[in-house]
């Protein structure tokens, strides 16, 4: 197998320096030395248009490329106008405002201020909720728009960077998708992320992400069924589980007991095949019933998703009573 050094360089500061050179060969004058990387750059910066519903109209003279410009990853000035901002995610996500901070920073440099700012946030592998990201007036690039970007053209071109970093994002794109051919117990992270983003589209109030904790973590997936209900459901990857938010002046003790007995007896009833908790804390969040055999398989223990959001949605829309 043909080594690919995207295997290996896997860092953002790695992906970086791919986005600033791919972001080079947009200039007019690199035609000559590739035309059809050439046109792929084009096409890039194109998209990064597209997004912001603006339109450039000339050929692209100069890319002046500033890297951590004021801790943002890149910014690319495109013909002395206009100032493509990407900040790039690769397994992290944003954090601290980061993002309002870099998009004020560049309206307001004495540097950049002239400029009409392009903000992206890069993401090449999946992400639960990008509301504070298009909040801050950013506009998400994905994986899957970079792969169609880079397999725009008829005749591939030869040059290997880029073909490897095609091969690279082609990889991860396979690694998302592979919940739905591997039995459940092959499944690996990027599983439990093809699978959680799926879902989300059938539990549309549900969000997700990777939840950190002192046995090393886990991917979960949360919503909330009924507003009449106290408790909302967590999937902690192949483990369903109710949990309640106890208010400051409550007793966590009494409430956690009166909403388990509430929702068990509940389940008991109508067959929804919950258990108690094998261990049962008192605190700010706390677990009142689970499931360890939510995911419905085929009988080659590959999922059934069409099967398993119906079992889902079984929990996230019964009785409007409250519990409690």
């Amino acid at each position: 197998m043909k080594p690919n050094i995207f295997d290996y360089a896997t860092s953002e500061l790695s992906q970086d320096a791919f986005l600033c050179w791919l972001l080079k060969w947009a200039e007019e004058g690199a035609r000559s030395h590739d035309p059809q990387l050439h046109t792929i750059a084009n096409v890039f910066v194109k998209e990064v248009f597209d997004l912001h519903n603006c339109q450039l109209n000339e050929s692209i003279q100069s890319v002046c490329i500033k890297r951590q410009f004021n801790s943002l990853d890149i910014l690319a000035i495109i013909n002395e106008k206009y100032a493509i901002m990407i900040e790039d995610k690769v397994f992290t996500s944003h954090h601290s405002n980061q993002l309002n901070r870099y998009l004020r920073m560049v309206e307001n440099h004495s540097k950049t201020k002239h400029l009409k700012p392009l903000p992206i946030y890069y993401k090449i592998v999946e992400q639960g909720d990008y509301s504070d990201v298009t909040g801050a007036g950013y506009q998400i690039f994905t994986r899957t728009k970079m792969i169609e970007v880079l397999s725009g053209l008829d005749d591939s071109t030869t040059n290997d960077i880029l073909n490897d970093y095609l091969k690279y994002l082609k990889q991860i794109d396979t690694s998302i998708e592979s919940y739905k051919l591997l039995p459940i117990t092959e499944w690996n992270s990027f599983s439990w992320q093809g699978f959680y983003r799926d879902l989300q589209k059938e539990l549309k109030n549900g969000k997700w992400g990777r939840v950190e904790n002192a046995r090393g973590g886990f991917w979960a997936f949360w919503w909330k069924g009924d507003d009449s209900q106290p408790h909302y459901w967590q999937l902690e990857e192949s483990m369903l589980k109710a949990k309640v938010e106890a208010a400051d002046s409550q007793n966590k003790r009494e409430y956690r007991d009166q909403c388990m007995q509430a929702l068990l007896e509940y389940s008991q009833k109508n067959e929804l095949n919950l258990s108690r908790p094998k261990s049962v804390r008192s605190g700010k969040t706390m677990t009142i019933a689970q499931r360890p055999d939510y995911i419905q398989v085929f009988d080659d223990q590959k999922i059934n998703f069409e099967q398993t959001v119906l079992e889902l949605k079984r929990y996230a829309y019964f009785s409007q009573a409250p519990l409690v």
